[in-house]
């Protein structure tokens, strides 16, 4: 009960400044609702619509606009240009107006009436790894489509069946299960990934600010005197306002994904508020151990934001982790969101029983005695010292 009364005294202070000091404002407050909101807003769709798509039509006959018609009922493009030839289509795409270029050539609608094989030309800009596979893929299932309903056509003239006709197409079907994105929805996968890294990058921002801006202005020693040296109340005193506020922060991250963008929930709610909370607090000793090894308030911030956007590649959001280097996933373990990233998927996505869940919770929870612990003894020195070595 002693430690209380300065850690409250000291709480009651941070509050103050969070509402008094602009930057520890926009970071703690501002800039966390405007990236919900930026993101929510960015995928809302999920995945990419209506990618404008150019077409060379060079023979004008009802087989090709027949062919345009259903290249254009494809949800991910939609037919904006009708060029008169190749060169004029590839203007657009340098242009940037539109995504691929498909050229139906002349006599195709004969060619096919007289059982010749035709070559329909798609280019695209590979550049745009997202845009432009969409568009390939596209183009390919609708060609295929196509290109199906002409051989069954054919197989059925000569007397078989329709079904026989479409095993004689087909026999061997594909059957895809689609492991790290089931949905293949870019929001469910990519906005779970972003808003949370984002959540941690404010979480270490925010904790490295309240305590370096101290440091850099030589408030160390006085807050030590408040607490009569005891670095465990100053910490209990800075960060605990901003753990529960972040974590309200984090309930409405969620709430944003699985109740307003009805994101797919299958787990335990418990569970991933335990992780969020673990995340939250794990970071919060991250940045308490960049602040102890770092010699000036903008070393600090460098370390921090660093460690905290670097995370993202190590989760697995861009890259899975199996497929790193093995000394990366080593890496990659040191990272708290990697382990709250797979927790979240687990829980969410993919519906995993709580038990396949608690090595994240326990890595987190290690990461956090760890780190805590590795800054504890050069906190206290830093505090009885009172500044940083470079004011800066």
């Amino acid at each position: 009960m002693s430690k209380m009364k300065p850690s409250l005294r000291i709480a009651k202070r941070e509050i103050a400044l969070l509402f008094n000091t602009k930057s520890s404002f926009i970071l703690a407050i501002v800039l966390p609702f405007v990236f919900i909101l930026f993101f929510n807003s960015l995928l809302s769709k999920g995945v990419a619509r209506d990618l404008p798509v150019a077409v060379v039509d060079l023979d004008q006959s009802a087989t090709s606009r027949n062919i345009i018609a259903q290249l254009d009922a494809a949800p991910e493009i939609e037919i904006g240009f009708f060029p008169e030839n190749q060169q004029k289509g590839e203007e657009l795409i340098r242009l940037g107006k539109a995504y691929g270029v498909i050229t139906i050539p002349k006599n195709i609608e004969a060619d096919l009436k007289s059982g010749k094989q035709v070559t329909i030309i798609n280019q695209y800009n590979s550049n745009l790894l997202l845009a432009g596979g969409l568009e390939n893929k596209a183009f390919r299932k609708v060609i295929g489509t196509i290109s199906a309903g002409i051989n069954i056509e054919k197989q059925r003239k000569q007397g078989v069946s329709k079904q026989q006709a479409i095993i004689n197409y087909k026999p061997i079907i594909a059957n895809n299960h689609t492991l790290s994105n089931p949905y293949t929805n870019y929001s469910y996968y990519l906005n779970t990934g972003f808003l949370t890294m984002f959540l941690q990058l404010f979480v270490m921002l925010t904790t490295i600010y309240c305590f370096g801006s101290d440091l850099k202005y030589s408030k160390g020693d006085k807050l030590l005197n408040i607490t009569k040296g005891s670095l465990l109340a100053i910490i209990l005193g800075k960060v605990l306002p901003y753990t529960f506020w972040f974590f309200l922060i984090g309930i409405v991250t969620l709430l944003s994904m699985y109740v307003w963008q009805d994101f797919p929930f299958f787990g335990s709610k418990l569970t991933v508020l335990a992780g969020l909370l673990l995340l939250i607090i794990a970071n919060q000793c991250y940045a308490l151990y960049f602040v102890s090894v770092s010699n000036s308030f903008r070393e600090a911030l460098t370390f921090g934001s660093g460690f905290a956007a670097v995370s993202l590649s190590f989760s697995g959001v861009t890259f899975p982790i199996f497929g790193m280097p093995t000394v990366l996933q080593w890496v990659s373990q040191i990272f708290p969101f990697t382990h709250f990233f797979e927790l979240l998927l687990d829980q969410s996505q993919r519906g995993f029983p709580v038990f396949y869940s608690l090595k994240a919770i326990i890595i987190l929870v290690v990461l956090s005695i760890v780190s805590i612990s590795l800054s504890w003894f050069k906190l206290k020195r830093l505090f009885l010292k009172g500044n940083f070595n470079h004011n800066i």
